[in-house]
Formats: structure tokens, sequence, C-alpha cells
């Protein structure tokens, strides 16, 4: 482990250990007194030995998966569409910043009228990503240097060359950033909408019984997991982007 890693193991011992003295003192005038490090370890120890959990993690994370998936390939095309042609841009400027404004609670009432319960959070994902991407690559494509296609184009480079060799490290940082951001988005705003929609076999249905049974040891501890499953997701798409990106530089 490296200087970096131990100061941020440190960091995280130091808020623990606030976490349980706070918790200490607190339950002392509480009715229901607030989980603490140590029982919320517990409650996890618990759902791990259940075989539902595994599976209502697993079907939460192909559910925001497909909706993530989705928005990144319908945001990029609507931005090489909205650099190509300005009637498209007009038209559709409005609708971004409707759909950037309405609020994830909105979203899920709104489609629960017409979406199934399976699928909602999968079409919240979508919705919450999907304006996201589209401006980040939009936002790549205009400040791209439009003299280096000129130049490569001059010199009798192919189309797909100038993909590969040009557009595609100029778009880099800002795919990155908004796969990077919509990614957190994604997640939590799936879980968000799984707890409204009461998805059957989701974290979100898990939190909501958690809170229901008074049973706060069980909401901390999927929190916990929502955090951790969520600090996975990023690390790993940035290394899958990563090699991606050096694979089509070779």
């Amino acid at each position: 482990m490296g200087h970096k890693g131990i100061k941020n193991a440190l960091a995280v011992l130091f808020w623990l250990m606030v976490w349980q003295a706070g918790a200490m003192l607190a339950n002392h005038s509480l009715l229901l007194p607030i989980p603490t490090p140590i029982t919320t370890l517990q409650a996890l120890g618990r759902l791990l030995a259940q075989g539902s959990f595994y599976f209502a993690v697993g079907t939460s994370l192909l559910r925001i998966a497909i909706g993530f998936v989705l928005a990144l390939a319908a945001g990029t095309v609507s931005a090489l569409l909205s650099t190509r042609f300005r009637l498209f841009a007009a038209l559709t400027a409005p609708l971004l910043q409707l759909i950037r404004a309405i609020p994830v609670a909105s979203f899920t009432i709104l489609l629960f009228l017409w979406v199934r319960r399976g699928a909602l959070p999968s079409c919240v994902v979508f919705l919450t990503v999907y304006p996201l991407v589209w401006a980040n690559v939009e936002s790549g494509i205009r400040q791209m240097d439009r003299s280096l296609v000129e130049m490569a184009k001059v010199f009798g480079m192919k189309a797909s060359q100038i993909f590969r060799q040009i557009t595609l490290p100029s778009l880099r940082p800002y795919f990155g950033a908004a796969s990077a951001s919509g990614l957190g988005f994604a997640w939590k705003s799936g879980v968000a909408a799984e707890v409204i929609c009461r998805s059957e076999q989701s974290i979100g249905n898990l939190l909501w019984v958690g809170k229901n049974g008074v049973d706060y040891d069980e909401v901390f501890a999927l929190t916990l997991v929502i955090v951790l499953c969520s600090v996975a997701l990023q690390v790993l798409a940035g290394r899958l982007m990563k090699g991606g990106w050096q694979h089509d530089s070779v």
C-alpha cells in the first residue's frame, strides 16, 4: 500500500471512530438507536449469508447497466446529429433542458404509469445519464481542432484513420468525464427509482423493507453496499475505458 493509500485508510478509520463515538453518545437519549459501525457490519454479515441478497444486487446492477449503456449510445448519436444538423440542435435544445430539469422522483412516478415495474429503473437511469453524455460529447466535438482533420484529408488519410487517430483522442476526455459522472448518477438514480417503485428483487426494495421494518442496521448496511458498488463500478469503468483507448491507439 502506497503513501496515498495509507492516508486514505487513516482518514476512513478516523471517520469510523467519529461515527462510533457519536452514535454511542447519541444513543443514550434516543428511543431508536443509531446504528454503529459494528452493528452495521453485523447486519452486512447477515445479508451476505442470504442467497436472495446476491440476486437482488445482481438484478439492480443489470437494470442500471442497461440504462447506462443505452444512454451512452443515444447521447453520443444525439451529439453527433446536433453538431451535424443545426435544425436538429434547435429542435432538441428545449427537450434536453426539460429532461435535465425533471427530478428523479418525478421521472419515476410519471413513467410508473406506462412502464412495467421491472424496466422502470433502466428508463430512469437512461433519462438521467442521456443529457449528460449528450452535452459532454457535443462539447468535445465542437472543441475539436478542425485544422487537423483538414490536414489529414490533404495527406490522404482515410475516414476510418481520421476517426481513430484524431476524432477519438479528441473526444476522449469529454466522453470519459461523461461516463465517470454519468455512472455515479446512474447508480444513485437507479436505486432511488427502485425504492420509489419498489422493484422486486432489488437493492432499492431491500432498503424499503428495512425502513418499514425499522431495521436501520440493515438500512445502513445496504447503504454501505450501494457505496461500495458505486466505487467498484467507477474503477472498473475507468480501467475498461483506459484499456480500450490504449488498444485503439496502437
